[in-house]
């Protein structure tokens, strides 16, 4: 039997926890969400930097650089040899600079940094180059960590575009107010448009300007907005941001898109699946129906669970979340899921390794946090099992 740790909190909470996917904290998980017909697949991806990344720190992304001729830099771990190759490309997509360079660290797989000089010899003005940093694996050449951006090249001005940073895509969403939030330069003005809309229908459901906040002319700095729309929990949304027109006529040339999801745990479900960013049954083409089958795997290996914590809002219909404190390997690339059965007021969480494929796995028993948002219950009555326990 497991014990549960029943915490309560007050019914207002209920308006402030679907939100968190917006949330900065970079503690948290960057949570997002699918909503199928039969139930819910959350995604987590951890916000923190894994042991094997590269970065470009500089120049920034859509910034200009005057002439043919500037340093790109930027820092990385875990890379082998600490080998870095910086390609740049131009706009038909021809390499105009490919060059390795070495990232220093104070000890192999640590934290380090790394720069090269470029030099793109005879260019026009105002060409937009790509900017490739990666490293690849001395075992098979794949490329196993890499950044990139886009620069305006010898030119005083930077390039136009929009940039969503909030929501994220699959990010559960508000509906009022529904926070928009960004990155913009070159737009006349510094003046945006910002839509929100139906994700099937297209129909508009909000529509905002928006002010670049920097002093350059046509300038690079952040936006914001906040609207109110009308939707139902559950409704597939998208937010387009885009800088307008200036002539009559003109077609929209520089927007970006997001797509999100209104309140996803303001309502129940019968199903939720939760699986992590790079699991494969998130590249199937039919996503929905391979995470449905996952509720008929057996071939699963179920998680140590040691504690269970119940996060309650005090309401009569509660918003439920539960967090488990399981353990297992900890080092292991066979998937980690979670999966959720509403039968009546029962709840059955179950916490495995998928192990349709055997991958090695190490033997021992590594904490492994586990959260599961169960969605706001139609009643206060409710029981929870966690691997075939019962929670009490």
């Amino acid at each position: 039997m497991v014990k549960k740790t029943v915490l309560l909190v007050m019914s207002l909470l209920l308006l402030v926890l679907p939100a968190l996917a917006q949330s900065e904290d970079m503690s948290e998980p960057q949570i997002s969400y699918m909503v199928c017909d039969w139930g819910l697949v959350t995604i987590e991806e951890s916000t923190e930097q894994g042991p094997i990344f590269i970065e470009i720190t500089s120049p920034e992304d859509y910034s200009a650089v005057e002439g043919i001729s500037f340093t790109v830099s930027g820092t990385g771990a875990g890379l082998f040899e600490g080998n870095v190759v910086v390609e740049i490309s131009g706009p038909d997509g021809d390499v105009l600079f490919e060059a390795p360079t070495v990232l220093q660290a104070e000890e192999m797989g640590a934290v380090g940094d790394w720069s090269i000089n470029i030099d793109l010899g005879e260019l026009e003005s105002n060409t937009r180059i790509f900017v490739r940093a990666y490293s690849t694996s001395p075992e098979d050449g794949s490329t196993i960590a890499f950044d990139s951006l886009r620069l305006n090249a010898n030119s005083e001005f930077g390039l136009r575009y929009v940039d969503i940073t909030t929501p994220y895509f699959g990010a559960g969403v508000n509906t009022s107010p529904l926070l928009i939030e960004g990155m913009a330069g070159g737009a006349f003005e510094n003046n945006i448009v910002i839509e929100v809309r139906n994700f099937e229908t297209k129909e508009i459901l909000a529509e905002t300007p928006a002010t670049v906040e920097t002093e350059d002319f046509a300038g690079s700095g952040p936006f914001s907005a906040e609207v109110t729309i009308e939707a139902e929990p559950g409704q597939a949304i998208e937010v387009y941001a885009y800088q307008p027109s200036v002539a009559d006529g003109e077609e929209v040339e520089i927007s970006d898109i997001e797509f999100a999801i209104v309140s996803p745990l303001a309502q129940s479900y019968d199903r939720i699946l939760i699986l992590q960013r790079d699991d494969p049954i998130l590249g199937a083409e039919e996503m929905c129906a391979v995470a449905e089958a996952e509720f008929d795997n057996t071939n699963t290996d179920m998680l140590v669970i040691n504690d269970v914590a119940v996060l309650s809002t005090r309401s009569m219909m509660p918003l439920v979340t539960v967090s488990i404190d399981a353990a297992g390997s900890s080092n292991c690339a066979a998937p980690l899921r979670t999966r959720v059965t509403h039968d009546g007021d029962g709840f059955a969480i179950e916490v495995y390794r998928d192990t349709t494929e055997p991958v090695p796995c190490t033997m021992d028993l590594a904490p492994i946090p586990v959260r599961v948002s169960l969605g706001t219950l139609p009643n206060p009555d409710y029981t929870i099992t966690v691997n075939g326990e019962a929670v009490e």
